[in-house]
């Protein structure tokens, strides 16, 4: 004799799911990670509050001035890439984890660097549109 619940436990399953998959769906469109990310990308305005061109110092007493940087990122937020420049000439990069950019909106946030050749220790970035 053939199970009659049977095809009911599928349906009761696949329905299941199907919630499930849009309840995630839904959880996701609120951080918008869903569908194509945005490119964002933003100047650096000042390290440490001093507005670029920033002389920023070394513990050893040694004074570099970062002249340029950008940072850029999507709307999803899984990492930046912050890349600066030194007036007299060395560029390094550093990539910033959870890092969400939304476009027209400025970003500040605390880095070390891992270059010698610019100045060691946390300094704060603000990148503005």
């Amino acid at each position: 004799m053939p199970d009659c619940q049977t095809p009911f436990r599928s349906i009761r399953r696949a329905l299941a799911a199907s919630f499930l998959m849009l309840v995630g769906v839904s959880n996701a469109s609120c951080n918008n990670s869903l569908g194509p990310a945005v490119a964002v990308t933003l100047n650096l305005y000042s390290v440490d509050g001093i507005v670029i061109p920033s002389p920023i110092s070394n513990p050893n007493g040694k004074t570099m001035t970062i002249g340029t940087g950008r940072l850029q990122g999507t709307n999803w937020g899984h990492a930046c890439g912050m890349s600066l420049q030194l007036i007299d000439g060395p560029i390094t990069a550093a990539e910033i984890p959870d890092c969400r950019l939304v476009a027209g909106e400025e970003k500040k946030f605390t880095a070390t660097l891992t270059d010698s050749r610019f100045p060691t220790g946390s300094h704060e970035y603000r990148f503005v549109p």
